[in-house]
């Protein structure tokens, strides 16, 4: 898609250049044709329409080298642009995959140490693993963000009890309560990355201590996903909430987190809303079109701490 949309911009300069340089060679030759037809018609001022057409054939040129060597410069800097923007993509895809394997090795030294402690509290290494997420999500949406625009999407029926029981071993000390299950069509990565950020944000802005998803249908051919927390919920715009790099209050985050969200609930074909709760926590809610399977609310209602 990106390449695409690489080659459209380089046919647009083309097509640009070629309209104006034709437009000017037209205005020089309709010019010089119409001081022509003066000069016969007009013999004794002869030596005053030659200056004219001298002057006339001097601007046409340098306006045609003007459009011709703007048009160039136009095109080299669009290849140059693309190419620093792979140049950009290439190193964040090789950074990231460096600091998250730098991250999963800590990750699991920190794991293994809670481990070896057994019952005995450690907050200091509970800090740690919360941290350690952090940056893992964080480097997540930062690939992600750049890969936004030329990343491609892999479609296929996605189990969401299969998806969210993965999820839970990222908040341990998390209630997360499901009611209601479902497959809908959605890219794994792109709909986990979805997920991940809205419980993270749940955690982390909202100080939740419980997450309830709840899968439900929505007319014939719809399946709607909603994400509610008990947290503190948000005092701001919810208009605003999704777009990139919006500050709401002295302690939030860039918006990062949503705004991927968003974009990639778009990519595919769904929908991605956000409310105040009931009960004042914070509500996300995802609506997925048509192929939707949904099971019963008795079929599948868990609570994992």
């Amino acid at each position: 898609m990106k390449q695409q949309r690489d080659r459209i911009k380089i046919l647009l300069v083309a097509l640009w250049v070629t309209f104006t340089v034709t437009l000017a060679v037209w205005w020089l030759i309709f010019g010089l044709r119409q001081l022509n037809l003066i000069n016969q018609s007009n013999l004794e001022g002869a030596v005053q329409l030659h200056r004219h057409y001298q002057m006339l054939l001097w601007e046409g040129g340098i306006l045609i080298a003007s459009l011709i060597g703007g048009g160039l410069a136009l095109y080299y800097y669009a290849r140059r642009e693309q190419k620093r923007h792979a140049q950009v993509e290439e190193f964040f895809a090789a950074f990231t995959h460096d600091a998250k394997t730098a991250m999963a090795s800590l990750r699991l030294q920190a794991e293994s140490l809670k481990e070896d402690l057994g019952s005995k509290p450690s907050p200091l290494l509970d800090r740690l693993l919360q941290d350690t997420l952090r940056l893992q999500i964080q480097l997540e949406n930062s690939l992600s963000l750049v890969k936004l625009p030329s990343g491609r999407l892999l479609i296929e029926p996605v189990k969401l009890s299969n998806l969210i029981d993965s999820l839970r071993f990222h908040w341990p000390d998390l209630t997360i309560l499901q009611k209601g299950d479902g497959t809908v069509p959605a890219d794994v990565r792109a709909l986990e990355s979805v997920l991940t950020n809205l419980i993270q944000n749940a955690v982390t802005h909202g100080q939740a201590s419980e997450v309830v998803i709840t899968v439900s249908r929505r007319g014939s051919d719809r399946l709607k996903v909603h994400v509610e927390d008990n947290g503190c919920g948000f005092q701001g715009d919810f208009s605003q909430l999704g777009k990139l790099f919006v500050r709401h209050a002295r302690g939030s985050g860039s918006g990062v987190g949503l705004y991927i969200s968003r974009q990639l609930t778009r990519r595919m074909n769904a929908k991605l809303n956000f409310a105040r709760g009931p009960a004042g926590g914070f509500v996300a809610e995802l609506d997925f079109p048509g192929e939707a399977e949904m099971m019963s609310v008795a079929e599948r209602e868990e609570v994992i701490i």
